[in-house]
Order: C-alpha cells, then structure tokens, then sequence
C-alpha cells in the first residue's frame, strides 16, 4: 500500500472541496425547513459516479481509496448532498455485475438499505430477514433502494417508505418496505466497501468538528489569553485529533485491502467502522465543550456535527457491533486448525 496520496486523489480531493466551500445550503438550513438538494449534488453525481467503481461493475479503475478521499471532504464540510449515499449504495451493489449506465453517471439516484430494525449489524447475517429495512437515507429524494438481505443484495423500487424523525434534518432518514426480489446476488465484498464510504464521511466529521473547536480556541480569550494556550482545552483537541487520524489511517488500509482480496479485510472494515464513528461522536462532543456554554446552544455550530455522527455511526451496522465483530473475526483468525 502507498504512504501518500497519488496526485490524482489530491486533485480529487481539492476539486471536491473547492465545491464544498461554494455550496450555499448547510446542515443548518436543514433545521428550519425541508431538506433540498445542494447546488453541488449534480457535479458531483454526474462527474463522481465512478469512483471506487470496480470495473466488474463498469467503473474504470479507481481504487476504493479515490472514493473515500472524496467522501471525507463532504463530512468535514457537513455538505447534506446524496452523493456518499448513493455512492455507498453503488458500491453495495457492484457484486451484481455491470450496473446501469444511468446510475453510473447519477441519473437513477440510488440509497443503500441494509440495516434491519431491532438488530445493530447488517441485514445479510442470520436472524435479520424480513421486509423492513430503517435508517434509509434520502429515501423520498432517490429513485431506487440498493437492498440487503438474506437472499443477497439486488436493485429495486421500494414497496413502501415511512418517513422518521431524524436527530440530523439533513440526513432525512426513512423505514423502507422492500419487495421481493427478482434477483439477487451474493453480496460479496459489496458491504464491506459500502461501510467504508459511510466511514470516511465520519472521519471528515470528526475532521470538521475538530477544525471549528480549534478556530475558536485560537480567537476566543479567557483571562487575557486564547483558551488554546490552556492544557485542558489543547489537550482535549490533540486527543481528537489522535483518535481521528488513527480512524482515518485504519479506513484508508481497509480499503486497500479489500480492492486487493487481503485475508484481514474483514476485520479491517469492522474495527475502521467502529473507530471512525468513535473518533466523530468524541470530536463533536469535544468541540461543544471547548466552545463552552454556547456550545450548547443551537445558534452555534457545534451540535451539527454531533448530530451528522451520531446519525453516520448507526448507518450500516452500529458502531458497537462492529467492534464486536472485528473482535469475533480476530479471534476465529486465531484459533488452530482442528485436525481431522
């Protein structure tokens, strides 16, 4: 695996936060009205479908890895655009072979259902069947579900779409009723690489969370000096920093080795999961308390990144389920050979 960025995932990375610091419509204005599409979600839908697109399934090369560079850009911005969802469903459903050229290109927006109300894990393992999908985002502004189930993952309108109350109005979240099948493919890697996406958007949240708290500890004084200088604030933030770095290192190798079949990819996507969306909450939250008492309030900032994390960590499979499977994986990996 590479040490650095290639130049094209910097360019990927610039462009796509060049688009990110244009966008007029926030996280914010989810809070006092419906949510609508950005600006940005056509650019990137059309000109950003292919990333991370095996060729098996009609993309043209690029590693897991491009996409996730992209994604991360869009939490730390909290842009509330379709594109990480419809990418994650993209990638869900590449076991399925070729996919349509109109949702490569963005014109059939897709949204991944994969989590199983009552259960923290996907809906794939045992236990989980049955019609109901929950946590579907952007469920009534998409054109098509990426399903996962028992039967495997397949393409397919919704039966049925019960709108929910989310803690971040711009991540409208959604129960989805799924019919049956036509057909269905065996998953394969298509969760694993579906996890990661939603893994960087919280690597770019926690990102985002710790860039406002550290803005704000370098302007605001307290006793004649920026409250950045005192261990108790800086500390906190280094801290998250920390935890975000590692969480981001860990997707970045995860993604890695699932584009190259390694043995430990399993795990790897489990425990980046489960970091990334620790290393979010922990951010957020640190960034409420360095901005103190109005940290609390709506009218600043910080609570909007708590709220995208919290929403982010129990997408595809809660963070503490991942963290119980990565632990089951490690210790299977482990175990000797029973003779025969």
């Amino acid at each position: 695996m590479r040490a650095a960025f290639t130049h094209d995932q910097l360019d990927i990375e610039k462009t796509v936060r060049t688009l990110a610091q244009r966008e007029s419509k926030r996280a914010r204005d989810a809070l006092a009205g419906p949510w609508s599409a950005p600006e940005c979600d056509t650019t990137l839908l059309r000109d950003f479908g292919l990333l991370g697109v095996p060729e098996s399934a009609g993309g043209i090369g690029s590693s897991l890895i491009d996409l996730l560079v992209a994604v991360e850009v869009l939490g730390e911005h909290l842009v509330p655009s379709r594109f990480p969802s419809h990418a994650a469903a993209v990638q869900l459903a590449t076991a399925l072979g070729p996919l349509p050229d109109d949702v490569l290109e963005g014109r059939r927006i897709l949204t991944p259902a994969a989590d199983a109300p009552g259960t923290p894990g996907w809906a794939d393992r045992s236990g989980c069947a049955g019609p109901i999908r929950t946590l579907v985002r952007y469920a009534d502004h998409a054109d098509g579900i990426a399903a996962l189930g028992t039967e495997g993952v397949w393409i397919a309108d919704p039966a049925g779409i019960t709108p929910r109350e989310s803690f971040d109005p711009s991540v409208p979240l959604a129960d989805v009723t799924l019919g049956e099948p036509e057909s269905a493919a065996p998953v394969g890697a298509g969760a694993q690489r579906a996890t990661l996406v939603v893994a960087a958007e919280l690597c770019g949240v926690a990102q985002g969370a710790i860039g406002l708290a550290a803005d704000y500890a370098r302007t605001r004084q307290q006793f004649g000096r920026v409250i950045g200088s005192f261990q108790a604030v800086a500390f906190q933030l280094a801290e998250a920093a920390t935890a975000r770095k590692a969480a981001w290192d860990l997707a970045l190798y995860a993604a890695w080795a699932v584009d190259n079949g390694r043995p430990d990819a399993g795990i790897q996507v489990h425990a980046a999961k489960a970091a990334a969306g620790k290393a979010a909450v922990f951010a957020a939250e640190r960034c409420i308390q360095v901005h103190g008492g109005m940290g609390i309030t709506v009218e600043a900032d910080p609570h909007l990144y708590l709220r995208r994390a919290l929403v982010l960590d129990a997408l595809l499979g809660r963070g503490s389920w991942h963290r119980r499977r990565a632990g089951e994986l490690r210790i299977a990996a482990r175990r000797p050979t029973a003779q025969a």
